[in-house]
């Protein structure tokens, strides 16, 4: 049953397009090239890294980008959906955590705009066919130059941005992520933001709704498309990566930092295999439980960090099972203020969060 719902729905996206990459503009002739491995900072870090590639560009025409920054196409956005579980009230986000590559001019003027943003209502694309939700109202924004996002010559590191004030008026999900204004023919910037290699997303990229009529009990399936992660085209309309943008089922390397202020088994942020209930105690004097859980079998990489994103310790966890995790994390040789923290999957899900540490 599976399998048949499954062709059918490949046929239908087909049938209507989707997969496909939108058209390029008629100004530009463009010629793809194959992918090639690149070392750090070198033009630009994109999506669809290949298994044997640390680093991966896809050049499509003069040295522009793909999926993840500015490009021929002019997509202006990119946004990656979390989902909060339990009392939305005890979840703020106060900021974003992101890694860019590529090259930027020390002179540039160009900016990104860090974003937080509400969902829309239930797209409809046939009478049994829908997306689940796009990004739509901006819930907070941060404006930065592109010269700060930790493009370096040699290495790029991941950096932490913070919003004027914290985003509390988020309700059940959201998205994270970026957009910009450009003009492809005179930028001077070739960035992209890092990804995971493509097929690392393990949401289920459609869901069966099941709907029965209490009049004549007949039965009908809706199929909802999960919409984990999309990008802006030039038509400053949203598109789901895998049915609409290049057929790619990828993270994107940004993900929010928040506070859940009651760390419980109800109150959490879910994100692909990843579920964050947050850390306890937090104040913390001499050590901090910080509790997730896993949806498959993962490394983990736990990273603490300054309020600047320098990084002061990181904690490798390889090889952990699906279900709940407990991680005792000991706080003796922190002085007192906030720290940033950041669980990461070998996946590519990543969470952060803000703790404090008193004496």
């Amino acid at each position: 049953m599976e399998q048949t719902i499954v062709l059918l729905l490949s046929a239908t996206l087909n049938l209507l397009g989707f997969g496909q990459r939108h058209a390029l503009p008629s100004q530009h002739t463009i010629i793809p090239v194959a992918a090639k491995t690149t070392a750090a900072g070198d033009t630009l870090t994109l999506s669809n890294i290949n298994a044997t590639d640390t680093l991966t560009i896809y050049s499509y025409g003069s040295d522009s980008g793909y999926v993840t920054g500015p490009n021929v196409y002019g997509d202006r956005g990119f946004a990656e959906r979390y989902d909060i579980n339990g009392n939305d009230s005890s979840v703020k986000v106060i900021g974003v955590m992101s890694q860019f590559g590529g090259h930027v001019n020390a002179a540039s003027t160009q900016t990104i705009n860090f974003k937080i943003w509400g969902l829309s209502s239930q797209v409809a694309i046939t009478s049994s066919l829908a997306y689940n939700s796009f990004p739509l109202a901006g819930l907070d924004t941060l404006t930065v130059p592109v010269t700060h996002l930790g493009i370096g010559t040699t290495t790029d590191t991941v950096k932490s941005f913070f919003f004027p004030h914290s985003t509390d008026t988020i309700q059940g999900a959201f998205f994270v992520g970026y957009d910009m204004s450009y003009s492809f023919n005179s930028i001077t910037d070739t960035f992209g933001l890092y990804s995971t290699k493509n097929g690392a997303r393990t949401t289920p990229w459609y869901q069966i709704k099941t709907n029965i009529d209490d009049f004549t009990n007949d039965t009908t399936y809706d199929t909802i498309i999960v919409v984990q992660n999309a990008t802006m085209w030039s038509d400053n309309n949203w598109h789901e990566n895998f049915t609409q943008n290049d057929s790619i089922k990828n993270n994107l390397a940004i993900y929010p930092i928040v506070i859940i202020g009651q760390p419980t088994g109800i109150n959490s942020i879910t994100r692909n295999s990843l579920t964050f209930f947050g850390n306890y105690p937090n104040p913390a004097s001499e050590h901090t439980n910080i509790k997730f859980s896993l949806s498959k079998n993962a490394d983990i990489t736990l990273t603490v960090m300054d309020m600047q994103g320098r990084t002061i310790k990181t904690k490798q966890l390889p090889a952990l099972v699906s279900g709940e995790h407990i991680i005792d994390l000991s706080t003796t040789d922190l002085n007192s203020g906030n720290y940033i923290y950041s669980i990461i999957t070998s996946t590519g899900d990543a969470i952060a969060s803000q703790m404090m540490i008193v004496r």
